[in-house]
């Protein structure tokens, strides 16, 4: 059975969680937590992944 966690993006468990998806991410506090999980790979780094997503999508709008 697979679980899911989630943490809200602006709390500081975003800061040190890599499993756990992020609700109410903004922009601003997806470049902060991209810096914050920069060395965190992609694959391994939910938060990074996500982070990183909500940045591509907003360049496209």
């Amino acid at each position: 059975m697979h679980f899911r966690n989630f943490v809200y993006a602006d709390s500081w468990l975003a800061e040190f969680l890599c499993q756990a998806s992020l609700m109410e991410l903004t922009p601003q506090r997806a470049e902060e937590l991209r810096e914050i999980h920069r060395f965190h790979h992609p694959d391994e780094c939910i938060v990074h992944l996500e982070a990183a997503y909500l940045l591509l999508i907003e360049d496209d709008l």
